[in-house]
């Protein structure tokens, strides 16, 4: 499975250490492990998985753009977050979903993977304060499949640092999605937006990154 993992980090054109591949590895493993008694992810093949979640989650390394902080809504199974503290131990990761048994797994991985760099709760975004300091700021807030570009902007802005960016994970509808939620976009003064297109390494599958700044 780690072939398949560092031929497709090649194909994208990143590089890991062995020892942070090791760890994609076992969290993908205990992640389809998990998945034969609970329902964390339609995925069941490793295969598919280091795919559409490690690769596809990974390729955010390139857009972190010197981000110290990154909040993950809606993260389910720890998608892209979980990824990203392993392969950026500096980057602190906040990730957020509502559903108990998602939210189980992902603590159970930050204590198996020892992710100091992971904060984990349980909550929705609209109430996340009730858990966590209004007053702090994202520098980056990602979320893959979580809702519309509407919605997301709307539960994502405040959290937000000025200059920092949020990032949509889309498939190739994504421009089609922008466009639809434009009139928001202008309302909450998203001014700078760039659509960044790119391929799975091994189906082709079209993703698409809907990248928003201030």
């Amino acid at each position: 499975m780690s072939n398949s993992f560092k031929i497709g980090l090649s194909r994208l054109g990143l590089q890991l250490p062995d020892s942070v591949i090791a760890m994609e590895v076992d969290f993908i493993a205990e992640l389809l492990r998990w998945n034969k008694r609970i329902n964390l992810t339609s995925i069941r093949t490793h295969a598919e998985a280091i795919e559409k979640h490690l690769l596809d989650s990974l390729v955010l390394l390139d857009h972190l753009d010197g981000a110290k902080n990154l909040l993950d809504i809606g993260s389910g199974g720890g998608v892209p977050g979980i990824p990203l503290a392993i392969a950026a131990p500096s980057l602190q990761v906040v990730s957020v979903d509502s559903i108990g048994k998602k939210i189980n797994f992902q603590k159970h991985i930050k204590r198996t993977l020892q992710l100091e760099n992971l904060a984990i709760f349980q909550s929705r975004i609209e109430t996340l304060g009730q858990a966590r300091p209004e007053s702090e700021k994202f520098d980056l807030i990602v979320s893959r499949a979580f809702s519309s570009i509407d919605t997301y902007l709307g539960c994502a802005t405040p959290w937000l640092k000025p200059g920092g960016r949020i990032i949509a994970m889309k498939g190739p509808e994504g421009e089609e999605e922008l466009a639809a939620a434009i009139d928001t976009v202008e309302q909450l003064g998203y001014v700078d937006r760039v659509i960044i297109s790119y391929k799975l390494p091994f189906s082709g599958a079209t993703r698409q990154l809907i990248v928003l700044k201030k």
